[in-house]
């Protein structure tokens, strides 16, 4: 018998997915032989392209989007957070004592210093984010007057 941490030492399935298995019961801990035949099959097709690629393609593209942009936040404060930085009109502010308060209402804890700091990181990546996209739309724009004007 292996507990859930030690696997997650020796597999490419990252430990908080196994944690999400168990919660959902899926899995035990420590695993028996029926979780490793699991686990076993689930690392055969963990991040396969072409799996992954059929799964996304059933999301809408504002929704596979937004996921991406997303992916690399671990928890659910943060990927809220990010949403909402990324969703606000152009010109739009919002107060990070605002935002801080909003999540510590919805989620039902205070925000440490390092979790505020993080914050600070994700509303700038929001921005740069933005700010390329911004010109990338501004490029479309001018190469298709270009080809209009040909």
């Amino acid at each position: 018998m292996m507990y859930i941490t030690e696997y997650a030492r020796v597999t490419s399935i990252p430990r908080n997915i196994l944690r999400y298995l168990n919660r959902e019961g899926m899995i035990e801990d420590p695993l028996c032989e029926e979780d490793y035949l699991r686990l076993r099959f689930l690392e055969q097709v963990w991040g396969n392209k072409k799996i992954l690629r059929s799964q996304l393609s059933r999301l809408s593209l504002k929704a596979r989007e937004s996921f991406l942009r997303t992916a690399d936040l671990p928890s659910k404060w943060e990927r809220y957070a990010s949403t909402r930085f990324y969703n606000m009109e152009q010109g739009q502010k919002l107060p990070m004592g605002a935002l801080i308060e909003e999540i510590q209402t919805t989620f039902g804890f205070l925000l440490s210093k390092k979790q505020i700091s993080r914050l600070y990181k994700i509303r700038n990546k929001v921005q740069v984010t933005r700010h390329r996209e911004k010109i990338r739309a501004k490029k479309d724009h001018d190469s298709l007057l270009q080809s209009t004007n040909k």
